[in-house]
């Protein structure tokens, strides 16, 4: 998913984030990447993208969730913390893609 590699440039955070999610027929309908919050605490790319999205869209979607450390411009492995996957899970995401550093996707976490 390209589209997400592409996104981590919007983060202004020192490791960037960024997360794209697609619908059952892969269309791409949502999109976040990590920065600071209006409380000045951080918010997670993951957490953005389900935020800016109608709810019910979400079941039985996919995201895709891809990471850059600024310093070196080295892909992260960029597997959702856990309240995110928390978060991913509890709003009927079906399927978690990640980058690992080789910038291959992941075998999906599936959610039932």
């Amino acid at each position: 998913m390209d589209l997400a590699i592409d996104l981590i440039e919007r983060s202004s955070c020192n490791v960037r984030v960024a997360a794209v999610i697609t619908d059952r027929t892969g269309r791409i309908f949502s999109w976040g990447w990590n920065h600071a919050g209006v409380n000045g605490f951080g918010e997670c790319a993951e957490a953005l993208a389900v935020r800016r999205v109608n709810r019910t869209r979400l079941k039985g979607s996919t995201i895709y969730v891809a990471g850059m450390r600024v310093r070196n411009g080295k892909f992260v492995p960029s597997k959702p913390c856990q309240k995110c996957q928390k978060l991913l899970e509890a709003v009927g995401i079906k399927r978690v893609f990640y980058l690992i550093p080789t910038r291959d996707w992941t075998v999906p976490i599936e959610y039932s």
